[in-house]
């Protein structure tokens, strides 16, 4: 996986940019791009202390946004045209949403009502609950 851009968002998250093309035969390549923005989980995103630590202790410290966009059998002679199309519709169709001020707050709620309605998806880390 190589790094092909780092964008700096106005919310002050970072997008990442990653490139996993592989070759698949001779003459072709599979074309995979991976969008990732770290969060931090701060207390501030809830409306409860519990609530900040179910999700960090479900989730740690920083949660994950990643998507993938691929194109499979992409002939050698297209390969770069094809990474730049995936490359421009992802930023057409996505980087307002990541760069919106309350993106983090908004992400981390949404963990928190995946982890109420489907706990058993979820592995506690390490972390005390908090002190009472």
């Amino acid at each position: 996986m190589d790094v092909i851009e780092t964008i700096n968002l106005p919310n002050g998250l970072k997008l990442t940019v990653t490139d996993s093309s592989r070759r698949i035969a001779a003459d072709t390549t599979k074309v995979e791009l991976t969008f990732q923005v770290k969060v931090e989980v701060l207390e501030s995103y809830f409306t409860s202390p519990d609530d900040y630590f179910a999700v960090k202790n479900a989730l740690g410290n920083e949660l994950t946004y990643e998507h993938t966009m691929e194109r499979s059998f992409v002939y050698d002679k297209d390969e770069v045209s094809v990474r730049v199309a995936l490359l421009d519709t992802f930023k057409n169709n996505s980087l307002n949403y990541l760069s919106s001020p309350n993106f983090a707050k908004k992400m981390a709620l949404s963990q928190l009502k995946d982890i109420r309605l489907n706990p058993f998806k979820y592995r506690a880390f390490p972390y005390p609950e908090r002190a009472e």
